[in-house]
């Protein structure tokens, strides 16, 4: 019972926290996680989204086409730091056969990276969450061939992607 006050409060924390943004948090669903203190903006596009798992790390949402998703997730920083927890996800997306080909610098609590697979692009952007023991982020991977369209939504979704108040527990 407690568990679910907490979560109740971060939630609306978190809903305050997305009014206080301004017009472009009105562009589609808020999407809050209070296991690891974070929310963001989805856009109306993604309008289909899988069942959040039982460990509540996060959601996946994705185009009725199937042609785009996004993932909005956290988790518990294991490295040292957030800098190397980055410098792990990128090693990551490598393995995986992503060809990285953008990187910012990465700052205390925050970076962005993308990376393309064929024909597929996808875009990453993480924040330091939880008073920085943990990290939130979202993923978004869409055709290549459509990057020109995306660009918009990426820069939505990078501006919405915001640490609130959770229960980080």
């Amino acid at each position: 019972m407690e568990a679910e006050l907490y979560y109740r409060l971060a939630v609306l924390t978190l809903l305050g926290l997305a009014l206080d943004a301004g017009p472009a948090a009105a562009a589609g669903k808020l999407y809050g996680n209070a296991r690891f203190g974070f929310f963001i903006e989805v856009p109306t596009a993604f309008s289909v989204a899988d069942p959040e798992p039982e460990n509540g790390d996060g959601r996946r949402f994705h185009k009725p086409d199937q042609s785009a998703e996004l993932t909005a997730s956290g988790g518990w920083i294991i490295e040292d730091n957030f800098a190397n927890e980055v410098a792990q996800e990128k090693g990551f997306a490598v393995q995986d056969g992503w060809k990285l080909t953008y990187e910012s610098k990465v700052a205390a609590s925050s970076a962005t990276y993308s990376g393309q697979k064929g024909e597929r692009v996808f875009y990453e952007r993480e924040i330091a969450t939880c008073n920085g023991q943990a990290h939130a982020a979202y993923r978004l991977e869409y055709p290549a061939a459509e990057k020109a369209k995306y660009d918009g939504i990426v820069k939505a979704l990078s501006a919405s992607l915001k640490a609130g108040i959770g229960s980080c527990g």
